[in-house]
């Protein structure tokens, strides 16, 4: 118990991790985005503050607001997993207004973007239902749902640096590649940090963590898949 007395004061890192990342990409565009688009952002805003109050509850022994707000938070949970998959569609837009003569990344980028973003949800999805079915085991409940929050900072990490990138470097040398390694220098080193505080470096989350780096650095080999292209151009279609 003593190991998690100060958990709400680290989630708060993540949570500012996030809110500064997504902040140029959603904020001066606030009128202009998608219904779904607000909808998922204040979702998943609302589960990380869920992740700073949940352990804050039990540090203060308020065990009953922590069941209460356990039931709401994995509402949550759900809604944000809803909206996110409403979004998938976002990546083949660009796709279709993609201008090979502009500078800026390929299609493969798009549709690997999708792919990994999808995995993603699995990810975040599969880490709650653990959080769930470890409710009455501290440590595995705390650990699955604190990774579920780093399941789910990349792309709020990705938009934001990519938003950053585009401020520093002039258009023909901007590459897609200094924004996966830009993101996982902040990701990688975070999540091995929590994983040692909480002495979980070899727990099944964090193993899931680390492949889900892999994963996003074969974005663009995946994309470039003819095949993974015609299968998600279905899939959207039936979204």
């Amino acid at each position: 118990m003593e190991r998690y007395s100060k958990l709400h004061l680290w989630m708060i890192i993540l949570f500012l991790i996030v809110q500064i990342s997504i902040f140029n990409y959603y904020w001066p565009t606030f009128t202009t985005e998608s219904w779904e688009f607000h909808v998922h952002y204040w979702l998943v805003t609302a589960w990380y503050i869920f992740m700073i109050l949940q352990p804050y509850f039990i540090v203060r022994g308020k065990i009953e607001k922590h069941r209460t707000f356990g039931i709401i938070g994995f509402l949550i949970a759900g809604g944000a997993i809803f909206t996110a998959i409403s979004l998938l569609d976002f990546p083949l837009k660009l796709v279709e207004n993609h201008n090979p003569e502009r500078p800026g990344p390929p299609v493969s980028f798009y549709y690997g973007t999708l792919v990994v973003e999808l995995v993603l949800i699995i990810a975040f999805a599969y880490a709650v239902v653990k959080g769930i079915l470890t409710r009455k085991k501290l440590s595995e409940h705390s650990w699955w749902l604190i990774c579920s929050a780093f399941y789910m900072m990349p792309p709020a990490l990705g938009r934001g640096l990519i938003q950053f990138w585009r401020k520093v470097l002039p258009p023909e040398n901007f590459n897609p590649m200094i924004v996966f390694v830009s993101a996982e220098i902040i990701y990688i080193p975070l999540l091995l940090l929590f994983a040692q505080k909480f002495g979980k470096m070899k727990h099944q989350a964090t193993l899931i963590g680390i492949v889900l780096v892999v994963f996003r650095f074969l974005r663009v080999p995946i994309g470039s898949s003819e095949v993974v292209q015609e299968i998600l151009k279905a899939f959207i279609k039936w979204q």
